[in-house]
C-alpha cells in the first residue's frame, strides 16, 4: 500500500493486527470507563487543526493505559484524512479493531472518508461492505461511500449505490445524500438523472428546502441551463445568501453578466434595503461580472459596500477590485486599492500588473514588476505571461521589445524548455507578434512540442493583427488538419479576419463550418452568445446588414454585445432610425447599454444628421450606463453638430471635452480634426483655416490636415493658397494617401486606382465603364465638376471624375458577375467617396437593376433603384 505522506510515521501502537483481519476480542462494553474528558480534549485539538498535538496527546493517553472510544478514533481518522496520511489511518483502523470499535457508525464513516481521501476506494468499499445486516440503515456510511465514488469521478457506481439505497426499505436519503448525488449529476452532466432527483426532492416534504434548491440551482447553472436555474430560484419561498450566490455566480460564469448584476441589485439593495446580507462570495462574483461589462459606476458602489461590510481589506476581494478597476480603465484607482491592501499575495501583484498591461501603461507595469521582486514576492509563470502580453501594437517600442526578448531568455534559463507551461509559450508568441517579429513568433510556434487551442488562437490573431490574413486562414485550416477543434475564441478571431477582408463569401463558409462543428458530438463549440455575436458583427461589417438582422432575430438569447453589434451595424449602414429602435428595444428587454452601445448610437445620429436625438442620447448616457463619456463620444457629438452646420456648438463641445477629460496638446487634436472635416464638408472657409492652423501649430507634420486645408482652399478657388499647402507637403515629405478601390471575384482581390491602366482586363473594363456612363447620362446623370479640386478645364474635370477607382471596380465586377438575381456587388474604397461618384452610383444601380454596396472610409452605402441607404447625408 502506497503512503501519500512522505514524512516518517511514528507507530501509534505495536504490534497491531492488519485492518483487513477484522477479528476482535473487544472488552465488554460495561467494562469500559468514562473516557469523555480525554476524548473531548482530542476532539477539540482536531477541530482547531492542531493535528500534531492531537496525535501526541493520543500517544500519551495510550501510554497511560487509556482505551480510546469511538469519538476519539473518529476525530483522529478525520485528521489523518486531512493530512492524507494513509499509514496513520491504517494504524488507527487497526486500533479500532482491537478496541472493538470498527463497527461503530462514526468510526466506520470516518474510515470510509479516510480511505477515500487517500484514493483507496477498494478499502473504502471493503469497510462499507462489512456493515452488519442489522445496521444497513446506517445512512451516514452510505453517504460517505457514495461521496467517495463521486469525489473520484466514479459516477456510475455513485448512481448505482444511490439506486440501491432507494430500494432499501429501511433507508431514507437525507439532505446530505441528495446534495452528494446532485453534485455528481453536475460534474457528470447527467441531465436525465439530475431532473429525476429534482422531481424526488419536490415530493419529499422532509428535506431542507433551501439547501436542496441551492444545490439544484448550482446543478442547472453548471450545465448552462440558466432558465431552469432561475425557475428554481424564483420558486423558492425563502432564500439564504447561498441561494443568491448560486444564481449570481452561475449567470456570471456563463457570460450572463447583465442578468447576474440584476440579481445583485435585488439582493444587495443598492437602491433599496437589502433582502439578505451579501457576503464575500457574492461580491467576488459580482465584481467579475462588472469587470466583464466595464461597469465602473456599479463597481464603485460595490466597493463602497465592501468597505461598509469590513470586507474591503480582505486579499481576495481586494484582488477582484484591482482586476475590476483595471478592466474599467481606472488603473490608478486600482493601484490605490492595491497599496491599501494589508497583505498581498502573488495574485494581488498579477492583478495590478494586468491592469497596467490592459491599459497600455508599459512603464508602470515594468516598474511594478521590479517592486514585486524587491518585495520578496516570487513571480510565477502567470506573472511572466502578463508581462509578455503587456505590449499593445500601438505602444511597442524597441526597448519594450528588447525587454520581451529578455523575459523569453529568462524563462528558458529558469526552467527546462519542455517544462514551460503552454500558456507561457502562448504569451511569448503574442509578444513577438505585437513587436512585429512575425518570424520569431513562428519559430516559437514550430518549436512547441505541445499546443492547445489558445496557441492556435494566438497565432491566428497575431497574423490577423499584422495584416497577414492569408496566413491566418491557412493556420485555421491547419488547426483542423491537426485535430484541434476550434472554440468560441477561434471563430471570433477568424470571423474578424473576414470582417477586415470585407469578404462575406468567406464569412458564409465559416458560418457553415461553425454549424457543422456544433452538430459534431465531440466538438467543444456550441452556438453560444459569443459565436452568434461574432457572426452578427461579421455580416454587418461585410455589408450584409440584412443577413446580420436575420441572424440577430433568430438568436434565442441576446446580451449587451449582441445589441451593440446590431446598433453599430445599422449605424454604419446609414439606418439611424433602426439603430434608435434597436436601442429602445434593448432597454425594454432589460439590458443596460454600455459605452460602446452609446458610441454606436451617437455615430448613427451623426451619420444621419439627427441633432436633437444625438444630443438627447449623449445626455442620457450617464443615466442609462455605468460608463463616463470618452473622447470618442465627444468626437461623435462634434461631428454631429459640425456636419449639421452648428459650428458654435461643435466648438463649445470641444472646450467641454477638453475640460472634462483633462485633455491638452496632442491629446485633443482628434476633436479639432473632426471639426476640420466638418468644415470641409460644409465649405466653411474661415473656420476651416483657423482650425487647420490650430492643429498644425501642435502637429505641423499632420498630413490629413494639410490635405483638408488644401481642399478647402481649392473649393473656394483659392488656387495659390492650395498650391502653397501642397508645396509645404512636398518639402516635409508628406504624401496624401492614394485612393484605391477593390472587389473580390472568385476568391481573388482586384485592386484599382484612378485611371488605372495596369489591369489585365483594362480594355474590357473601360468599354464597360463608357457604356455604363452613357446609360447613366441618358437617365439624368450630370457630372458635378465642382468637386474636382484641380485648376483645369471642364472636359478634363469630367475625365477625372469618370475614371475614379470605384467606377472601374464596379465595371470590372459587372463584367464578371452579370446581373445575378438577388445578388449584390460589393466595392470597397479606402477613402471617403466623393459626392459625384456617390450620385453616379445611384444612377448605376437603377440602370443595372441590382444592389451596389459601397464601403468607404466612413460607412456603407447601399444603392438600390436609384437611392442610397444614407439618404444622401454622410
Amino acid at each position: 500500500m502506497t503512503t501519500v505522506s512522505s514524512a516518517p510515521v511514528q507507530p501509534l501502537l505495536l504490534p497491531a493486527p492488519s485492518p483487513r483481519a477484522h477479528t476482535s476480542s473487544a472488552p465488554p462494553r460495561n467494562a469500559r470507563r468514562d473516557h469523555s474528558i480525554p476524548s473531548s480534549l482530542i476532539l477539540r485539538k482536531t477541530m482547531r487543526g492542531e493535528f500534531s498535538q492531537s496525535f501526541q496527546l493520543f500517544r500519551e493517553l495510550l501510554a497511560s493505559g487509556w482505551t480510546p472510544d469511538e469519538f476519539a478514533l473518529g476525530s483522529l481518522l478525520k485528521a489523518s484524512s486531512t493530512l492524507s496520511d494513509c499509514c496513520l489511518g491504517e494504524q488507527l483502523h487497526a486500533k479500532s479493531i482491537r478496541a472493538g470499535l470498527a463497527s461503530e457508525r462514526g468510526v466506520r464513516t470516518s474510515l470510509v472518508a479516510m480511505y477515500s481521501a487517500n484514493g483507496l476506494l477498494g478499502e473504502a468499499r471493503h469497510v462499507f461492505d462489512e456493515v452488519p445486516l442489522a445496521e444497513e440503515a446506517d445512512v451516514p456510511t452510505w453517504n460517505s461511500v457514495i461521496s467517495a465514488y463521486a469525489f473520484h469521478g466514479y459516477y456510475d457506481e455513485c448512481f448505482l449505490l444511490f439506486g440501491a439505497m432507494l430500494g432499501a426499505a429501511q433507508l431514507t436519503p437525507t439532505d446530505a445524500t441528495y446534495a452528494i448525488v446532485i453534485s455528481a449529476c453536475s460534474a457528470s452532466k447527467e441531465v436525465r438523472i439530475g431532473k429525476a432527483i429534482h422531481a424526488m426532492i419536490q415530493k419529499d416534504q422532509m428535506l431542507d428546502e433551501i439547501k436542496m434548491h441551492n444545490s439544484l440551482i448550482s446543478m442547472y447553472a453548471k450545465w448552462g441551463h440558466l432558465e431552469e436555474a432561475q425557475k428554481v430560484f424564483e420558486a423558492m419561498a425563502a432564500r439564504d445568501v447561498v441561494s443568491w450566490n448560486a444564481i449570481i455566480s452561475g449567470l456570471e460564469q456563463h457570460g450572463e453578466c447583465e442578468n447576474a448584476l440584476a440579481f445583485l441589485r435585488r439582493l444587495a439593495g443598492l437602491k433599496a434595503p437589502p433582502v439578505v446580507q451579501p457576503n464575500r462570495i457574492t461580491f467576488l462574483s459580482a465584481l467579475s461580472a462588472i469587470a466583464t461589462i466595464s461597469g465602473l459606476k456599479l463597481g464603485k458602489e460595490v466597493h463602497a459596500r465592501l468597505i461598509r461590510s469590513n470586507l474591503g481589506g480582505e486579499t481576495s476581494t481586494g484582488n477582484s477590485l484591482i482586476t475590476m478597476y483595471g478592466k474599467c480603465g481606472e488603473v490608478e484607482t486600482g493601484r490605490l486599492t492595491f497599496e491599501m491592501l494589508p497583505s498581498r499575495d502573488v495574485i494581488s501583484w498579477n492583478s495590478m500588473l494586468s491592469g497596467y498591461a490592459q491599459n497600455s501603461q508599459l512603464g508602470s507595469c515594468y516598474e511594478l514588476f521590479k517592486a514585486m521582486q524587491l518585495s520578496g514576492s516570487r513571480p510565477d509563470f502567470h506573472t511572466m505571461t502578463i508581462l509578455l502580453c503587456a505590449m499593445s501594437p500601438g505602444s511597442v517600442s524597441s526597448s519594450s521589445c528588447r525587454l520581451g526578448r529578455e523575459i523569453h531568455g529568462y524563462l528558458v534559463r529558469r526552467a527546462a524548455v519542455k517544462s514551460l507551461p503552454v500558456s507561457v509559450y502562448n504569451g511569448i508568441i503574442t509578444m513577438y507578434f505585437k513587436c512585429d517579429r512575425v518570424g520569431d513568433a513562428e519559430k516559437v510556434f514550430k518549436g512547441m512540442s505541445e499546443r492547445d487551442s489558445h496557441t492556435w488562437n494566438s497565432m491566428i490573431d497575431g497574423c490577423s493583427t499584422n495584416e497577414r490574413y492569408r496566413d491566418a486562414m491557412l493556420l485555421f485550416v491547419e488547426m483542423h488538419t491537426q485535430g484541434f477543434q476550434p472554440d468560441h475564441s477561434t471563430f471570433s478571431i477568424i470571423l474578424t479576419v473576414c470582417s477586415r477582408l470585407v469578404s462575406v463569401e468567406l464569412g458564409k463558409q465559416l458560418h457553415a463550418s461553425a454549424v457543422k462543428q456544433c452538430l459534431h458530438a465531440s466538438s467543444p463549440l456550441t452556438f453560444s452568445l459569443s459565436v452568434n455575436n461574432a457572426l452578427v458583427s461579421m455580416y454587418s461589417k461585410c455589408g450584409s446588414i440584412d443577413d446580420a438582422a436575420q441572424l440577430f432575430g433568430r438568436m434565442p438569447k441576446r446580451d449587451v454585445f449582441s445589441w451593440t453589434a446590431m446598433i453599430t451595424g445599422f449605424a454604419h449602414h446609414g439606418m439611424a432610425y433602426r439603430s434608435i429602435e434597436s436601442f429602445e428595444a434593448m432597454k425594454a428587454d432589460g439590458i443596460r447599454p454600455n459605452a460602446v452601445t452609446f458610441l454606436g448610437l451617437l455615430s448613427a445620429c451623426a451619420h444621419a444628421g439627427l441633432v436633437e436625438e444625438g444630443a438627447h442620447y449623449f445626455n442620457l448616457m450617464n443615466k442609462e450606463s455605468d460608463a463616463e463619456p470618452s473622447i470618442e463620444h465627444y468626437a461623435c457629438l462634434v461631428d454631429l453638430f459640425g456636419r449639421s452646420g452648428q459650428f458654435e456648438k461643435a466648438e463649445a463641445t470641444i472646450e467641454i471635452a477638453t475640460s472634462h477629460l483633462g485633455l491638452e496638446g496632442v491629446s485633443c487634436l482628434w476633436l479639432w480634426k473632426v471639426l476640420l472635416g466638418a468644415c470641409h464638408a460644409r465649405k466653411q472657409l474661415e473656420l476651416g483655416i483657423r482650425v487647420g492652423r490650430r492643429i498644425l501649430e501642435v502637429d505641423p507634420d499632420d498630413e490629413t490636415t494639410h490635405v483638408l486645408l488644401s481642399n478647402i482652399y481649392a473649393a473656394f478657388g483659392l488656387w495659390k493658397d492650395a498650391l502653397e499647402v501642397r508645396r509645404l507637403m512636398r518639402e516635409k515629405g508628406l504624401k496624401k494617401e492614394a485612393g484605391c478601390s477593390w472587389v473580390e471575384i472568385g476568391n481573388r482581390k482586384h485592386v484599382f486606382v484612378a485611371a488605372d491602366g495596369f489591369h489585365e482586363n483594362r480594355k474590357e473594363i473601360y468599354e464597360k465603364l463608357e457604356e455604363l456612363d452613357e446609360k447613366c447620362r441618358d437617365i439624368g446623370y450630370v457630372p458635378m465638376t465642382d468637386y474636382v479640386l484641380h485648376d483645369v478645364d471642364e472636359a478634363q474635370k469630367e475625365a477625372v471624375l469618370r475614371y475614379h477607382s470605384e467606377r472601374l471596380a464596379l465595371s470590372f465586377a459587372l463584367l464578371h458577375t452579370g446581373r445575378r438575381k438577388g445578388g449584390a456587388i460589393r466595392v470597397i474604397k479606402n477613402l471617403r467617396v466623393c459626392e459625384d461618384c456617390h450620385r453616379w452610383m445611384k444612377f448605376a444601380s437603377e440602370v443595372e437593376g441590382m444592389e451596389i454596396i459601397l464601403r468607404d472610409s466612413r460607412r456603407f452605402h447601399s444603392f438600390r433603384k436609384g437611392k442610397c441607404s444614407c439618404g444622401d447625408y454622410w
